[in-house]
C-alpha cells in the first residue's frame, strides 16, 4: 500500500509484486497530476491579482510562505562574444567525442499521457 504525506488523506491500494498494477498507479497519479497543474494554471492571474492587492514582499501562511523573486537576468552579447561562444562550443563537442562522461546517463523514464484532459 502506498501513501501520500501525512498531511494528506490519499491511499493508493498497491499490489508491488504486480507489475502492471505499479504501472497503473504512476499512470494514474500522472493523470491527477496533470489535473492539477490545469488548476494552478487557471488560478495563476487570481493569485497574482491577490499577493498584488496585499502589497507584501512575503506573505506567511501555517503551510506556505510566499515571497516573489525576479528570474535571472538575460544579455545580448555583442557579435565577438557570440563568435567566441561558438567556437567554445566546438571545442566541447570535440572533447565530446573523445572522452566519456564523468557523471551522468541515469535510466530514467517518462510517462506520456494519451488521454486529452479537459
Amino acid at each position: 500500500m502506498l501513501t501520500t504525506p501525512a498531511s494528506h488523506s490519499t491511499t493508493i491500494n498497491l499490489d508491488l509484486f504486480n507489475p502492471i498494477d505499479v504501472i497503473e498507479a504512476m499512470i494514474d497519479l500522472r493523470i491527477q497530476l496533470e489535473q492539477i497543474e490545469i488548476q494552478i494554471d487557471a488560478l495563476k492571474l487570481a493569485f497574482y491579482g491577490a499577493y498584488t492587492t496585499l502589497n507584501a514582499e512575503k506573505i506567511e501562511r501555517d503551510r506556505a510562505l510566499i515571497i516573489r523573486r525576479l528570474t535571472p537576468g538575460q544579455w545580448t552579447y555583442s557579435p565577438e562574444v557570440l563568435e567566441q561562444e561558438l567556437l567554445f562550443k566546438q571545442l566541447k563537442q570535440q572533447f565530446h567525442k573523445a572522452h566519456e562522461p564523468t557523471s551522468g546517463r541515469e535510466v530514467i523514464w517518462a510517462v506520456k499521457l494519451l488521454l486529452a484532459l479537459a
